[in-house]
């Protein structure tokens, strides 16, 4: 169940195999042993898909085998291949960039005895699983076989009760930490019987959650795709309890896991035909209602819904989340190429910062374009066949910027105010009344503030708040020297950390990580004139 915390690992590429042996006991070794030892025979031709840094691909390579092994990461790829360098085994493995979705376009046809997939599956959406095991078909050499070594949840009843509380805590750390995680298979074996894969359990570690399969492909070919079958789901624009409580949960804790999130596919919106457009975004759910909602009724679509981690696109998009491998996989995995008759997909501009639309237009053939910034513009977009000047330029009014503070403040609240709420009572109401009146106040004036940084904004916004605390104790209620310094070094540091932190909501301004380090500063050296002013003026 540690294993989520792969998602941390993978962005420290030099710990990620000793971090993945501590989260794991040491049990996913114990199972690439027995896959190597049982199933690995010298001359074999294997295929790793998301080999990581290559821990398994040089323990097979050693068996004797020839080994192409493929992961999405550069940067995991580079510490494969420092490692691999570093043995006598560099010419039995071959490292490829790749994603996952890919490897039936890339790679030839019955050209493995073994496919193997370690931690793999538990980052795919469940149409890219099938997609995946589609294509492991078409690669399989006669009496090939595919090896899993996945998470899966525990069979037992208090086994699986154990598997989730311990999860839980983890999946909401690792989130914090990199803003996405893995999720359980949930039945593989039934995932590889409809994938036309005969399914044999060899092993499982962790109490059953850490498994072992083998998949020996069935002799019936799969079935044919039928569009005048296809079940394409088809979205609607309407308000339920269910919408209301989404966007409740989204208005204020959006940040924390479980986000709502659509299920990565395509979908219909209206009744849309082979000519009809295809429009590209992520599987943040509030995104796609929004969208949905400027399109039924106006425009027939499809909307091909990648995998962004359940993040909007544009933070996504910046983070390394939705890419043109998030793009492409969505692609190769939904088959839109057998329901339209073109190829052309309209991209949401503000992903533009991490989607490389070349690569796609390269790889898979399909042009692109980008669309209006703002959803309620496609309409218009589409009548008129271009995108005008009004339609590209960014804006940020203050509906956005108070949904933002909205959405960012639940998790500082929480943060913050429980905290206090248990150990500091009496601070709580101050604290909170602070906390929410500096944030709306920080996002209602945003563009009048001088500076583009949040540190620099943390200035005016301090002295405002400072200005307001000295008006009240002048006017209302007198305090005490020592209590009125407390409250001056408490809404300075404050007001730090709400313009610190709220400028990542902003589209034009860089992420709040930016600031953590002088934030860390700044907070050191409030603490210490908080500890060392009252003693030097005899203040304690």
């Amino acid at each position: 169940m540690a294993t989520v915390f792969m998602k941390w690992l993978e962005t420290t590429p030099r710990d990620y195999e000793r971090g993945i042996r501590l989260l794991t006991l040491g049990r996913l070794e114990k199972l690439h042993v027995l896959l190597t030892e049982d199933f690995i025979k010298p001359g074999m031709r294997v295929l790793e898909i998301g080999c990581g840094t290559g821990a398994l691909a040089r323990r097979m390579a050693g068996k004797g085998a020839n080994v192409t092994a493929v992961d999405v990461s550069p940067d995991m790829l580079a510490e494969a291949q420092r490692q691999l360098d570093a043995r006598d085994l560099a010419g039995s493995v071959s490292f490829e960039h790749m994603d996952a979705t890919l490897i039936g376009e890339r790679l030839p046809v019955a050209a493995f005895d073994r496919i193997v997939a370690s931690l793999v599956f538990s980052e795919l959406s469940p149409d890219e699983q099938r997609h995946v095991l589609q294509n492991c078909r078409w690669l399989l050499a006669p009496d090939g076989r595919l090896l899993i070594v996945d998470e899966v949840p525990p069979a037992g009843f208090l086994q699986r009760i154990l598997f989730w509380l311990v999860r839980a805590p983890i999946t909401l750390l690792t989130w914090i930490l990199t803003r996405t995680t893995t999720r359980a298979v949930r039945s593989l074996e039934v995932l590889l019987r409809e994938s036309r894969f005969r399914p044999c359990r060899l092993g499982s570690r962790l109490g059953g959650s850490l498994v072992l399969v083998e998949g020996s492909p069935l002799p019936e070919a799969a079935p044919a795709f039928d569009l005048e079958q296809a079940a394409i789901p088809r979205l609607r624009h309407r308000i339920s309890l269910r919408s209301l409580l989404v966007d409740l949960w989204a208005l204020f804790l959006r940040v924390i896991p479980p986000y709502p999130k659509v299920r990565p596919g395509l979908y219909a919106v209206g009744h849309p035909d082979t000519t009809s457009p295809v429009f590209v975004s992520g599987n943040f759910d509030l995104s796609v209602r929004r969208l949905v909602r400027e399109l039924d009724g106006k425009v027939d679509a499809w909307l091909l819904v990648a995998d962004s981690k359940g993040i909007n696109v544009w933070c996504a998009a910046g983070g390394g989340y939705f890419t043109a491998d998030s793009v492409i996989a969505a692609v190769g995995s939904s088959r839109i190429e057998s329901i339209v008759q073109h190829r052309h997909l309209i991209l949401p501009q503000l992903c533009a910062n991490g989607v490389d639309a070349d690569r796609i237009r390269g790889e898979i053939g399909w042009q692109t374009a980008w669309g209006p910034v703002r959803a309620e513009d496609i309409p218009s977009y589409l009548a008129g066949g271009k995108k005008t000047d009004a339609m590209r330029w960014l804006r940020f009014p203050l509906v956005d910027r108070l949904e933002m503070v909205s959405a960012t403040l639940g998790l500082y609240a929480i943060m913050i105010l429980i905290p206090l709420l248990i150990f500091w009572r009496p601070l709580f109401w101050p604290v909170a009344i602070s906390l929410f009146g500096l944030s709306y106040f920080y996002g209602v004036m945003l563009p009048w503030l001088p500076g583009r940084d949040g540190l620099v904004k943390s200035i005016p916004l301090a002295l405002i708040a400072l200005a307001g605390l000295f008006a009240y104790v002048t006017l209302v209620n007198p305090l005490p020297p020592l209590r009125l310094f407390h409250w001056t070094i408490g809404l300075t540091g404050l007001s730090v950390f709400v313009a610190a932190e709220l400028q990542g909501m902003s589209p034009f301004m860089r992420g709040e990580q930016a600031n953590w380090g002088w934030e860390l500063l700044i907070g050191i050296a409030l603490g210490l004139i908080y500890w060392l002013v009252p003693m030097a003026v005899g203040w304690r």
